[in-house]
């Protein structure tokens, strides 16, 4: 039986604990990393905006290449001075899908009255949905605090699994008594 890989463990603990705490920044701050998140990207495209317009006037002056790199500039730069638009806009659209879903909805659910189908607990779903809509379109900030918290809550959960199946595997480490090695 080889040994086990020490550093390797460590590492894989180490990633572990770096996730349960950067998932407790995110339950603990959503705000804050919703504006982290804006900036990487807001650098990410203004960093891909130059390279394309490097590449096309080193490329014989490719007018595709350069116009590309110019928006991706523009908007990266836009992201940049205005961390909080990305949330700010999903969130608007995510109040506008609920609306508009809800707005059909509630037209199912008149239709299955006129039939004289089972129509309330459609309506309800329906008015239900048109409120979370409206809301979301009144506070669309509201969408990245909670997406963002149950992905920091969703990363606490798989760290601390993470470290509990690897503390629950020492228990297999060569030179435990109880272990047959298939190799002797």
């Amino acid at each position: 039986m080889s040994g086990i890989n020490w550093k390797s463990m460590h590492r894989s603990q180490a990633g572990s604990i770096l996730m349960i705490l950067c998932g407790a920044v995110l339950v603990m701050n959503p705000d804050s990393a919703s504006a982290l998140v804006s900036a990487i990207l807001g650098w990410g495209l203004i960093l891909v905006g130059v390279v394309l317009i490097v590449g096309g006037f080193l490329g014989g002056g490719e007018w595709g290449s350069i116009v590309q790199g110019a928006l991706f500039l523009i908007v990266g730069s836009w992201l940049h001075r205005n961390p909080l638009m990305i949330a700010s806009v999903l969130g608007l659209l995510l109040g506008l899908t609920a609306v508009r879903h809800g707005w059909r909805a509630a037209k199912n659910a008149q239709r299955s009255k006129r039939l004289g189908g089972f129509w309330i607990p459609g309506m309800v779903l329906a008015a239900v949905e048109l409120l979370v809509g409206v809301r979301l379109i009144l506070s669309p900030l509201s969408v990245s605090r909670l997406v963002l918290t149950l992905a920091g809550i969703a990363m606490v959960a798989c760290g601390v699994w993470e470290l509990v199946v690897q503390f629950r595997g020492q228990r297999y480490i060569p030179g435990n008594p109880n272990i047959i090695d298939a190799e002797k």
